[in-house]
């Protein structure tokens, strides 16, 4: 693998063959950051789904939990059920 592509994958810079600091442009994954809309719009992980059920019951909110939610919505209930417990168990 050459140094500069080495460098992009560690996210640090790097000296190149000559001596002189590469330093990783941050816009080089820029196609990551296209299917980007696609991985907060797509349905729930299963991850997401144990999680939330869990939470859901801890809380004694199981409305929170529904099948057919989007990720980003999965992962905001998921924050919101997770502060609602840790406010719960500060008393």
């Amino acid at each position: 693998m050459p140094l500069a592509l080495k460098a992009l994958a560690l996210k640090t810079p790097a000296l190149n063959t000559r001596g002189e600091i590469v330093v990783p442009a941050i816009a080089a994954s820029v196609s990551s950051y296209e299917s980007l809309p696609d991985r907060l719009s797509g349905p729930m992980t299963r991850g997401q789904a144990l999680t939330l059920k869990s939470l859901a019951i801890e809380a004694y909110q199981p409305k929170q939990f529904e099948k057919d939610l989007t990720r980003a919505e999965a992962a905001r209930r998921i924050e919101a059920l997770k502060q609602e417990i840790a406010l719960a168990d500060s008393f």
